[in-house]
């Protein structure tokens, strides 16, 4: 789809949901995210996602090497991009900087911000996104289902 050098972008392929789920296992251990869910119901999710456009679903690759995956659509406030997963491995080189910006240069509409959710507790994910240069632009909250408000 488009290439930056070693870092390639490709759309995904209904027969990748399984590995998109497992990465995707990946990010809720890593933000951490307060309602995980299980491994099957993940891939599914994903197969659905890449099986009616619902969301574009693309890989990113090093040679032959999977690095990581983006989640993404276009809404009417701009790009939300809903996944954006660097594998552990490949982390601390560049690889999610080198990611976003192709995304960014090759992928997302110029015309359009491109917006994200990060949960408070995953700091290292909020750090990177500050790093490169998005702010913080609102606060997500929410009451438990079944709590009352005090």
């Amino acid at each position: 789809m488009t290439d930056g050098g070693d870092l390639r972008i490709d759309r995904a392929q209904s027969g990748e949901a399984e590995l998109l789920g497992q990465l995707n296992f990946q990010l809720d251990e890593d933000e951490p995210h307060p309602y995980r869910r299980p491994l099957p119901v993940l891939i599914e999710r994903m197969r659905r996602w890449i099986d009616t456009g619902e969301y574009h679903v693309l890989l990113f690759r090093r040679g032959q090497h999977v690095a990581g995956y983006a989640v993404w659509r276009l809404e009417d406030r701009g790009v939300y991009l809903r996944h954006f997963f660097i594998c552990r491995d490949q982390r601390g080189q560049g690889v999610g900087r080198a990611a976003i910006r192709l995304l960014c240069r090759d992928v997302f509409p110029k015309d359009h911000p491109v917006q994200l959710d990060a949960t408070i507790d995953n700091k290292a994910g909020v750090a990177f996104w500050h790093a490169i240069g998005f702010r913080d632009f609102g606060i997500s909250m929410e009451l438990k289902a079944g709590e009352l408000p005090r």
